[in-house]
Formats: structure tokens, C-alpha cells, sequence
């Protein structure tokens, strides 16, 4: 793209692929490649930096609304650079290890899918379940679950009023995948109180993709899904986190993402872990950064692919300029060390039997 579009509006724009993009994106790797060097090995609890996972609101009231906003931006620039059947907006799986980053020559629609189905087979999700969809985005999870078992039923929560949108249009246009009789969606903040909305031991599984970074407290979101969870169940969180612990990513506004997600954390790969009071931690896995900077890499490709559809109609320069720097920051988190310092980590966890 980088010969085709490099002017919008008279403005210079460094676009995917263009040599000064790749110079800021190298430059910005070498920096995060000296961060995750400095503080390796580093397996210092949150607490000795002033950050707790066991204190506060389940996410911090005061930037709640803040955050959200990031998901509310245009709908169509969400629709230009996510995949195709589920508008997943966090990592594929395109097959990388920390063993063997070699990444798999597949289709971003594919990976989701590759996504979702390691997710299904990590929590035991099966036919008949009943699931609480924590945080569901576009609705990806529900729609692929839905899809694959035709007597599972799903409850979605989502506070992004675009992201509500979207799945409340799929359902008026009776998509044959969404089957609306399986599933309820609910906008809205999910808290201790407004989870009372919830009967004791309703779900069979309680999932999130992409949630807990928002979380300050997970303490107090595991006593609150402890209630709702029947005895026996299973909940599965899928979220960033660093390999080690590194002080200035567990606060946002310490870090570059702070300008994106402010009051979000990035919390140490053994932090979640510790949390096994109210439900039994049952086994994580770490997935190599190489996935999400693959994905990160497609959607940005695709994002200057629908330029001339995006620009001016839905995004001033100023936004485009502000996506672009988006994309290549994000990518150079994930790449440094092959992937092995900065991934995604996932968790099981249990609730006891009766």
C-alpha cells in the first residue's frame, strides 16, 4: 500500500509498509526489547510497586467509561480491518510457540477460528452447557459456540454501546449462525452488585477473551463468579500479560497503551495464578507474542487496504495518523524476543463440587 496511498488530504502519512513506518516500528522494538531484557526473571509480586490484584473494585470506577470509549470507536473502521466471520478484536492463533515461533501460512479468519477452538478444548466447553460470555465484544465466541453446539446457552455481557450494536443487528437480521433463542445479551458494566441480575450455580462456564486487562481486582471478580458458577464448573480467562513482572506496564498510564486504554493493566503471566480462594486454579498456558503480532500485523495491512473507504468519510487525518501509530506500537510489544516475553496468558479454573 505504501506506493498507492502515501498522501491523505495533502497530508503526509507514513502508511503500512512504508519505510518510515518500519524504521519508528524497529526503533520501537529495540526500546521494548530493552525493557523485557532489563527486568528478566524479574518474579516481584505487583504489591512491591505499589499494584494489587486483590484490592479495589473488580476495574476502576473512575476510568471505566474512559476505557470503553476505545471500543466505540467508528463501527466501520472495526469492520474494515477485522476478520471477516466473527469480528474477533483480540489475538489469533496462527500456530506459534515459544518452542517454535514459526507462524502458520493460514487466513486471519482461520486463526480466530484456530482461537476459538483451542479455547473450547482448554475449558472443556461441551454440548447442553449453559456459558456466560464475559466481556463478549462483537460477539465472536458466542456466534462460533452457537454455531458448533446447537444446544448450548449463552449469555453475553458487553458495556460498548458500538459493539452492542453490531450483535443486536446480527440478531434482527436473523444470521442462521446466531440463534436467538440460545442467547441474551445484556449492556452493562459487570460488577458485584449488578451481577446480582445472575441466580446462584446458573453457568456451567464463564469465559473471557480480552477482559481482564480492565480488571483491577480479581479477587473480587472470582468471589462474584464463585456465586454464579455451578459446583463443578469452569471458568477460562484469555487476556495480555508480560512473562515478568514489569513495573511500568502494570499501570497503562505509566506506559505508551495508556493513551489507548487508560486504567488498564498488564499483569505478570504468574499473577493470576495466585488467585485460587474462591475457585480452584486448575492449569495456564502462556501463548507466544508471535500470534498477536501477526494479528496485529493483518489488521493493520487491512486498515490501509480500506483507506479510501475510511478516509475522510469515518476518520480525520489527525485519526488515521492516530490508528496507524496504534497498530505499529502494539505490534512491537509483541515481537521482541520471538514472542516469548510479551504474549497472551490463559487460565482454568474450577469451582468446587458440592
Amino acid at each position: 500500500m505504501s506506493g498507492i496511498i502515501k498522501k491523505l488530504s495533502g497530508h503526509q502519512i507514513h502508511c503500512y509498509g512504508s519505510d518510515e513506518l518500519l524504521k519508528f516500528e524497529k526503533q520501537m522494538e529495540r526500546f521494548f526489547s530493552r525493557e523485557y531484557e532489563r527486568w528478566r526473571g524479574n518474579d516481584e509480586l505487583p504489591e512491591k510497586y505499589g499494584v494489587s490484584s486483590f484490592e479495589g473494585d473488580i476495574a476502576n470506577k473512575g476510568t471505566l467509561n474512559a476505557s470503553v470509549s476505545h471500543y466505540n470507536e467508528e463501527y466501520q473502521v472495526y469492520r474494515a480491518f477485522l476478520d471477516n466471520s466473527y469480528m474477533a478484536y483480540s489475538m489469533a492463533y496462527y500456530g506459534a510457540t515459544d518452542e517454535s515461533p514459526e507462524l502458520d501460512d493460514i487466513s486471519l479468519e482461520q486463526a480466530q477460528t484456530n482461537k476459538f477452538n483451542l479455547i473450547i478444548e482448554r475449558a472443556d466447553i461441551k454440548d447442553g452447557q449453559t456459558v456466560l460470555d464475559l466481556g463478549c465484544g462483537y460477539g465472536g465466541l458466542s456466534k462460533f459456540l452457537l454455531k458448533t453446539f446447537p444446544s448450548l446457552n449463552i449469555v453475553a455481557i458487553n458495556p460498548s454501546a458500538v459493539q452492542a450494536q453490531h450483535i443486536n443487528n446480527i440478531l434482527t437480521n436473523k444470521d442462521p449462525d446466531f440463534d436467538e433463542s440460545r442467547f441474551r445479551l445484556i449492556k452493562q458494566f459487570f460488577n458485584e452488585t449488578e451481577a446480582d441480575i445472575f441466580e446462584d450455580d446458573h453457568f456451567d462456564r464463564v469465559i473471557s477473551i480480552g477482559m481482564h486487562e480492565h480488571v483491577t481486582n480479581f479477587d473480587l471478580l472470582q468471589k462474584t463468579i464463585k456465586r454464579i458458577l455451578k459446583h463443578g464448573g469452569k471458568c477460562f480467562w484469555h487476556f495480555i500479560v508480560s512473562l515478568d513482572t514489569i513495573p511500568n506496564f502494570l499501570v497503562a498510564e505509566t506506559s505508551q497503551i495508556g493513551t489507548y486504554f487508560p486504567g488498564t493493566h498488564i499483569w505478570p503471566y504468574k499473577e493470576s495464578q495466585r488467585h485460587n480462594t474462591h475457585l480452584n486454579f486448575v492449569d495456564s498456558w502462556f501463548i507466544n507474542g508471535m500470534n498477536y503480532w501477526k494479528t496485529l500485523d493483518v489488521w493493520h495491512q487491512r486498515f490501509w487496504e480500506a483507506m479510501e473507504q475510511l478516509h475522510p468519510e469515518y476518520l480525520s487525518i489527525d485519526e488515521v495518523d492516530k490508528w496507524n501509530k496504534y497498530f505499529s506500537l502494539c505490534k512491537t510489544m509483541f515481537s521482541p524476543n520471538n514472542g516469548r516475553s510479551y504474549g497472551n496468558g490463559q487460565y482454568l479454573y474450577e469451582k468446587d463440587l458440592k
